[in-house]
Formats: structure tokens, sequence, C-alpha cells
């Protein structure tokens, strides 16, 4: 069950819920007038307020804030990957949000099987991901929601330009080892991306285009891993050299 609510639409000392949260919290979990609640703005601030106003007709609620409290912005942590078939991709940003990821880009291989080519698709996919992401920092408690940008080719893949402080790496099966992560200083002034391709993984042509955007190939060891494996496995791998657990 969810420990927290979840809003943007703050007001001074008031927050408003429409029907999602509506729903759970009024009609599922019988949360009355006078009731406490914690809930998150996904902005760094985690909240706890009193529900002053139920309107069943509207579907909605009303919450004065009582405490607030603001967390240190997490490391930034972009994380790249591979468009999957299915619900697959729920998955990655659950565990993405979880671990601490600052920003995810769907990517479009050569190996994709999926296609989103019309905007109403890109759009549809885009909402359902971003409610995937509201929903894990709502059961993790984790106080900042990352962005979520439109899927990309990994030829097109738009990135800041890279820094001495900045780190990219592509996890690839036939790359050296995961020992590699330790000489790569990701400590907390770095800026990281970890790109991570379909279950074929990237394509020779690909990893070549990524190279020229100072990605360093990484493997994750001898055996060959799931995406959804892989994800948790590179961003619990490059938290832990960051220092950021």
């Amino acid at each position: 069950m969810p420990r927290f609510a979840f809003t943007e639409a703050l007001d001074e000392n008031r927050a408003s819920f429409a029907e999602n949260e509506f729903q759970h919290q009024i009609k599922v979990l019988r949360k009355q007038s006078g009731d406490l609640l914690q809930f998150l703005d996904g902005r760094g601030i985690q909240y706890k307020g009193r529900i002053i106003t139920i309107d069943n007709r509207k579907k909605w609620f009303q919450v004065e804030i009582i405490e607030t409290r603001r967390y240190q912005p997490h490391l930034p942590l972009h994380l790249a990957v591979a468009l999957p078939k299915g619900g697959k991709l729920d998955t990655i940003i659950q565990k993405a949000v979880e671990l601490g990821v600052t920003k995810i880009t769907p990517l479009i291989t050569e190996r994709t099987e999926v296609r989103l080519n019309t905007v109403k698709k890109i759009s549809a996919r885009a909402a359902h991901w971003q409610k995937s992401a509201i929903a894990s920092i709502k059961q993790s408690g984790n106080p900042y929601l990352p962005e979520i940008v439109e899927p990309q080719m990994v030829t097109q893949l738009q990135l800041e330009p890279a820094t001495k402080d900045s780190k990219r790496v592509v996890f690839h099966p036939s790359a050296e080892n995961i020992s590699f992560l330790r000489e790569l200083d990701l400590n907390k002034s770095n800026t990281v991306t970890l790109a991570l391709g379909p279950e074929g993984g990237f394509s020779k042509a690909e990893i070549r285009h990524l190279k020229t955007l100072s990605f360093l190939p990484v493997g994750l060891g001898k055996r060959i891993l799931r995406l959804e494996t892989a994800v948790v496995s590179a961003l619990t791998l490059t938290q832990y050299f960051r220092n950021s657990f």
C-alpha cells in the first residue's frame, strides 16, 4: 500500500487532491475531515497535513499543511534505456525511481520492437509512464519525481555537453568487467549518465556512436541479464560507488 499521497496542486498552506487520490484516500482508506495525511509534491518536499474539505460530488478534497520537510536534491543520474516490449518499462521506471534516478530517456534502437509512430501513441505512453513514476514515489517515499522525456533514437540522443565532472557509461555484454566502474571515480560531484540497450544489445554502429558522446563501455559480468535486471544491477552499482545510498 502506498505510504504517501501525491499532488502538484499547492497554494500557500493548502493542498488539493483530485479523482485518483480521492478514490484511494477517501473511498478506500475511509479518511475523513480532520484526519492526518502525508504527501509529496515530487519536487523535494514531504508534507504532513490535515483534511479540511471533502467534496464527494466533485471527487476532490483539500488539506491544510501543518508540517513540511525539504530534502537535499539527488545527485544527477540520467538513465537512457532501450524501450522494451509490454509493460517492462513500467517496472524499470519503478525501480529507477526507488534507486534515485533523476531523468529517464527511453531509447529507440535498431533492435527495438516497440513502435511509437504517432504523436497520440507517444503522448499516451508518456502519461502512463508518468503515472508509474508517481506510484513509485508514493510507495518508496522518494521526494523527487524524475523527468521522463520522449523516446529518442540512440543516434539522436540529446545530452548536455560532456565535462570533466560528468561520467557516461554504456553497459554492454562484450565490454570490460564491472570492476572497471571502481576506476571511474563516480563521486558526488559527477553527473552520471547510464545507457542500457535491448536484450540483444546495442548494435556495433550504436556503440560507436555512443563512444563519440564520451560513453565508456562496461560489462555487467558473465551472465546474460534481462533488461530490467541489468537496469537494477547497473543503478545499484553506480549508486554504491557514488556513496549515494
